[in-house]
């Protein structure tokens, strides 16, 4: 008869994820990850394969993570499409500036992407989402007139999104608080002209 799990995975992964997070992947010893994790090492390779195997199912569920901060604003009334991405611009701010970490994404690309396949595909597939939910706000916005008709949502939604990137790097870097409020200002100011 099969033993049951004595322990519930997701809360597990949570765990595996603030050390990959804090620590990188090639940093992350599988010690690391039994200690966090709280469970053996038969345990932990019985329930997610190796310690490549557990860092992509770390890396998805970080990408669910950071899809579900964006896509909770959309649940807020009474915004136009413009407002709302406004909204996550500030959403992304307030979570540069109080969240020390760096993003996993941006992490996980420079440390891994350029030769792991797997790793590229997770990253690429939440930035598609996060891309694509921008474009839409910012097509919307269009349509209505809160931007410019010259101006292209797509490329628009990228820069935007390359700007977060930057931000979260500029303000482990500089921790300037007044100056990532600027950038996201700036940007907000630029969407409208």
């Amino acid at each position: 008869m099969a033993r049951d799990k004595e322990f519930i995975p997701e809360e597990k992964i949570a765990k595996a994820l603030d050390v990959f997070w804090e620590k990188g992947y090639n940093a992350t010893s599988m010690q690391d990850l039994v200690d966090a994790m709280q469970i053996n090492r038969s345990s932990l390779y019985n329930s997610f394969g190796d310690k490549h195997n557990l860092f992509l199912e770390c890396l998805r569920t970080y990408g669910y993570l950071a899809a579900q901060d964006y896509e909770s604003v959309l649940k807020l009334k009474d915004l136009t499409p413009l407002q709302t991405m406004e909204r996550i611009i500030d959403v992304y701010v307030t979570g540069t500036i109080y969240d020390c970490k760096c993003c996993m994404g941006m992490k996980s690309s420079f440390e891994l992407a350029g030769d792991d396949e797997e790793v590229r595909r997770i990253i690429k597939q939440t930035s598609d989402r996060t891309i694509g939910l921008f474009t839409d706000l910012l097509s919307r916005a269009k349509e209505q007139g809160e931007i410019a008709h010259d101006k292209n949502p797509s490329v628009l939604a990228h820069i935007i999104f390359n700007g977060f990137c930057g931000w979260k790097q500029s303000f482990i870097q500089f921790k300037d608080a007044d100056l990532i409020k600027e950038m996201a200002a700036y940007t907000k100011k630029h969407l409208r002209n």
